[in-house]
């Protein structure tokens, strides 16, 4: 590990990854001093890690983590995996900062505050698909209904179709055999039904 890019470790660099750039090792290094970019013994990418005091002793890590080469080679070095950079990333892209304060709970007031924050997004996200299923399931449930009345005849007007626009996705019932032609049993003062 070099002075001069405190947050970069070479290690084995089997895939021979050309690594991040100084500016980008500079803003990590301001962003978060614990930060450290690793390339992966496994594959064509760089392991973005947290340098932390592990809490397990290191016969355990290697019994444990014998086929995860990459979380064994950062457990080695003090480290622990926060996520996956892959080898042909753009260096000077700021998605990845923003990515990185969005996962960082410290950044967000604290663990409470960001398990709080994401149990209401995906709460939020819950009520939105139901009000979606809710909205689609209507105009579909008025279609079929209307179409109900005419094909039983107790329509006067011609059938027209009120959905706003196609749904995306329509559950599907699936009935066993071979498909039949739908025929209400209509029975009329004057005899013979379905006639």
């Amino acid at each position: 590990m070099s002075s001069k890019r405190p947050n970069y470790i070479e290690d084995v660099n089997r895939f021979h990854l050309a690594g991040p750039t100084n500016s980008f090792l500079r803003q990590l290094w301001e962003f978060d001093p614990s930060l450290a970019v690793v390339p992966s013994r496994q594959g064509f990418y760089y392991r973005l890690a947290q340098r932390r005091p592990l809490q397990l002793s290191t016969q355990i890590v290697n019994d444990v983590l014998r086929e995860q080469a990459d979380t064994q080679m950062l457990a080695s070095y003090g480290l622990v995996p926060v996520t996956t950079i892959v080898a042909t990333v753009n260096w000077s892209n700021p998605v990845i900062f923003e990515e990185l304060k969005r996962r960082a709970p410290w950044r967000m007031g604290g663990a409470q505050q960001y398990e709080k924050r994401l149990l209401d997004q995906e709460h939020q996200e819950a009520l939105d698909k139901r009000v979606k299923q809710d909205e689609d399931l209507t105009y579909l449930s008025k279609d079929a209904w209307r179409y109900y009345n005419k094909k039983a005849g107790l329509r006067s007007q011609l059938y027209s179709p009120v959905t706003k626009s196609k749904p995306k996705s329509v559950s599907t019932l699936l009935i066993p055999g071979a498909p039949r032609q739908y025929q209400p049993v209509i029975t009329t003062a004057w005899g013979n039904p379905n006639t």
